[in-house]
């Protein structure tokens, strides 16, 4: 297990009512230039809201429908790995004290442009009667 040397929480917002299935994450200006060490993606089971927005957090099952796409080295380098892989916790259906047997995503130092990084769900998100969050734990130096 990697050492945590810094940590920032950033989320994506998927929009009320949507139809589309692709969502880009906003600039992230505190992020660039940073050699990502780790990351991991929250679901309502750990994370009932983002503490950026106080938006709801994406329920299990949309959860299993999302794909997380990272741009770097001038592509899209990280191309659609389940969320559900990215989530920390032993069980998809509620929180434990322990971590799964995926733990952190451990990464080599590479710099994302989260502008041109997004998640993309196999259809459209299911009951987003509000502005839901996919939050993200980003572990950097």
């Amino acid at each position: 297990m990697k050492s945590i040397i810094k940590y920032e929480f950033i989320e994506c917002i998927i929009p009320t009512s949507t139809t589309a299935t692709r969502f880009t994450f906003a600039d992230q200006p505190q992020l660039r230039f940073v050699s990502l060490q780790g990351l991991e993606c929250y679901n309502v089971a750990t994370i009932s809201n983002s503490i950026l927005s106080n938006n709801p957090n994406i329920t299990q099952a949309n959860m299993l429908k999302g794909f997380l796409v990272l741009y770097y080295d001038d592509r899209e380098s990280v191309n659609r790995i389940p969320l559900n892989l990215l989530n920390p916790v032993s069980s998809n259906i509620a929180a434990t004290n322990h971590p799964s047997v995926f733990g952190i995503k451990n990464f080599n130092g590479q710099q994302v442009q989260w502008s041109k990084s997004y998640i993309q769900f196999t259809t459209a998100p299911a009951s987003i009667t509000e502005n839901n969050s996919v939050c993200f734990g980003v572990y950097y130096s």
